[in-house]
């Protein structure tokens, strides 16, 4: 308090002398000195009275708290005192409750070594039990028979029974064929929950009747088990297999896919890599070999059905000899009725001028199919060499330790070796076929060129005799 005092006298010092400089310093028509000391006076008074009335409520306040911290120090005396007795009263009741379970060991005799043995078998089946999708469909086993191994008190005849005939419909299960409906992670909208219809083959496989997706059981938090649809679903016979059970009528056989492993293996089904994986897999490599094989292959289908016409046009006009300009043989007859006046030789050389015109149209396109059924493997071992950069450029960074890193690699190297033994093996043929069918084409204008020029010596020979 005499620090506070002395601060307030000090200001009030400091306040009169800047009264008094001001005075000084102001004109002659200012007021008077002692009216500013009158003012100053005043304004020491009024803070002097308020820091009485702001001291007056510091100690005000600080009995005010005192009052509350000793209430406070009752309240927690008296919880203090209720938590020991309360404490002491649950050592009671737990020594009171082994004394009580001692009694009813004592009591239970051999009953009490069978509920032993029925805890131990509960122990052992439950999780097997909990774990099968047959679960899903009888609900409220697992709950029934851990309510009885968790209790502390002696079950009923009635209870006890629920184990075994848990078992037993556990094995029933095993021979069904049935549909159910449940709750499905993964089926709704964008992945979410929903109610789905299901059909059960035993306790080994079950999937969607509507979308036929497959469905395994699967932990979550707890212990708790759920049913998930598989991310990647196997595709092919499988998918239509169940299609086939879910809409099988009573009495009716049908094939049904069965996993024993309960879902392990249509997991594995179901990553593995698709024909667009095997694609994909190929990378740029693979792409230009699939582009050179669909080239290649509709210009050899182009040729066959050209080649075909072709030689059914010019073996039609090999019979009427009609000359003309719609095939090679038509145009081969129009140059000799042009020529047939002129000498063998003239003629001879004229027949064979038009027929060496015809062959580059004939054998247009065989070239460029042999050339790409050559060129086909030789891309895939291509990309056989860049599969392997791969794989030992994953190998020097990461180490042989994990094959997955690896993968990528030697999935390259073997998909472009098939992709480019598969382009060309069909080119290969298609050149065979197609350059014998222009081979064949060729003869028939050499036959028919061949006969024109015997015809007309024959003719010149005759009419010598």
């Amino acid at each position: 308090m005499k620090t506070f005092k002395s601060s307030l006298k000090a200001l009030g010092a400091a306040v009169l002398f800047g009264s008094v400089a001001l005075v000084a310093a102001a004109p002659a028509s200012a007021q008077s000195l002692s009216d500013v000391l009158a003012k100053v006076k005043q304004d020491a008074n009024q803070m002097s009275a308020e820091d009485q009335a702001r001291l007056k409520q510091f100690q005000a306040d600080r009995a005010s708290q005192a009052a509350s911290m000793e209430s406070a120090r009752g309240v927690l005396n008296a919880a203090e005192a209720k938590a020991r007795a309360l404490s002491a009263e649950f050592d009671a009741n737990e020594a009171q409750l082994g004394a009580l379970e001692g009694q009813v060991s004592t009591l239970a005799g051999d009953f009490q070594e069978m509920l032993g043995q029925f805890r131990s078998a509960a122990g052992a089946t439950m999780p097997e039990i909990a774990n099968s999708v047959a679960n899903f469909d009888y609900k409220d086993r697992v709950a029934g028979i851990a309510e009885i191994a968790e209790a502390r008190v002696l079950p009923t005849r009635a209870q006890l029974e629920r184990l075994p005939k848990a078992m037993l419909q556990e094995m029933i299960a095993q021979s069904e064929v049935k549909t159910f409906t449940a709750t499905v992670n993964g089926i709704g909208p964008e992945g979410s929950n929903a109610e789905a219809e299901l059909v059960r083959i035993g306790v080994f496989t079950v999937a969607t009747v509507e979308g036929r997706k497959f469905v395994e059981v699967r932990k979550g938090e707890g212990n708790d088990t759920f049913l998930q649809v598989f991310a990647s679903q196997p595709s092919g016979n499988y998918a239509s297999a169940i299609g086939a059970v879910a809409k099988a009528s009573e009495g009716e056989v049908v094939k049904a896919p069965v996993d024993p492993s309960k879902g392990n293996l249509f997991g594995i089904l179901g990553e593995l890599p698709t024909f667009n994986d095997r694609i994909r897999h190929g990378g740029e490599v693979g792409y230009v070999i699939i582009i050179l094989a669909f080239v290649g292959i509709l210009l050899g289908i182009y040729k066959m059905f050209t080649l075909f016409t072709q030689g059914a046009a010019m073996r039609g006009t090999a019979k009427t000899r009609q000359a003309g300009t719609g095939n090679p043989l038509a145009r081969v007859l129009e140059v000799y009725e042009n020529n047939r006046n002129r000498d063998i030789e003239t003629l001879e050389l004229k027949l064979d001028e038009q027929i060496l015109k015809e062959s580059p149209k004939i054998e247009f396109g065989l070239d460029i199919i042999k050339v790409l059924a050559s060129v086909a493997p030789l891309l895939g071992l291509l990309g056989t060499v860049v599969g392997m950069i791969i794989t030992f450029t994953a190998i020097t960074i990461y180490g042989a330790g994990d094959p997955k890193l690896m993968a990528d690699g030697i999935s390259t190297a073997l998909v472009t070796t098939v992709q480019g033994l598969i382009a060309a093996i069909p080119l290969v043929l298609i050149h065979a076929v197609v350059s014998s069918m222009a081979r064949g084409n060729q003869q028939i204008l050499d036959e028919q060129a061949a006969g024109i020029i015997a015809e007309k010596m024959e003719s010149l020979h005759g009419g010598r005799a």
